[in-house]
């Protein structure tokens, strides 16, 4: 298998990309890979390239562009998770795992009933670094070329009133709901926003909002998933089912 690392587009050359830091330390101390293999690189924007190590310095390793692909290793739905933030690991799960099934966008949800609140700017933006690390992390072990993109936490509402209602959906375990089924043999777009709650749950009047937004509910049953599975499940169903049936 080959090896992907990661690169910033300033480090693109020509035909060569020279790799400086952590990665180019990995590659050389860690791997002890060598002159003529093979590693893929990406910078997170959708290209990938298939490169030979031409040269190894003491801080920095040349690699030559065998070849270059487009999109590698992304779903053919796109989808925009917005979850509700839960505690920090189960957060981080959610972004991990949903970036290696394919999830190119999230937006951390502020929830009325939720434990965790956001306020302080500098609180925000280390999380957002952090969350960032870990989408990059995932990407580079799943095979993708994209970084999936990290909004900044806002609330529910400010949320819905930013997105298009007939390319949305909301999983909820609700008793009177839409079945999954009959609503993926309808939805022909190409893209799709997946609303998830937190761990306490949508409130009453968040999922009125939802409802008058006309945006589908949807179930999966009579299981009740934790937010950390629901958030995976639900746009993993999605993406297969898009690549597998619908091409």
């Amino acid at each position: 298998m080959i090896q992907t690392f990661t690169f910033n587009p300033s480090d693109k050359d020509g035909d060569r990309i020279i790799l400086s830091g952590p990665e180019a330390k990995h590659i050389s101390s860690v791997l002890r890979l060598g002159k003529g293999d093979t590693v893929r690189l990406i910078d997170g924007t959708g290209e990938a390239h298939i490169c030979e190590i031409t040269e190894l310095a003491q801080k920095s390793v040349i690699c030559g562009i065998i070849k270059t692909t487009r999109n590698s290793g992304e779903a053919a739905l796109s989808v925009t998770l917005a979850v509700g933030i839960s505690t920090a690991s189960k957060f981080d799960t959610v972004l991990e795992k949903g970036t290696e099934v394919g999830i190119c966008r999230f937006v951390p949800l502020l929830t009325e009933k939720a434990k965790v609140k956001l306020e302080n700017k500098s609180a925000i933006a280390k999380k957002l670094d952090r969350w960032n690390r870990v989408c990059e992390a995932a990407a580079k072990q799943s095979g993708r070329s994209k970084f999936p993109a990290i909004s900044e936490p806002m609330s529910l509402a400010d949320f819905i009133s930013t997105i298009n209602p007939e390319q949305a959906i909301l999983f909820h375990p609700e008793s009177e709901t839409t079945n999954l089924n009959d609503f993926i043999n309808t939805y022909n777009e190409s893209s799709i926003t997946v609303i998830t709650g937190p761990e306490s749950g949508f409130s009453k009047g968040e999922i009125e909002l939802i409802k008058g937004k006309n945006i589908p509910i949807i179930t999966l049953g009579d299981r009740i998933l934790r937010t950390e599975t629901a958030a995976i499940v639900c746009p993993s169903l999605l993406i297969y089912f898009k690549e597998s049936f619908k091409g």
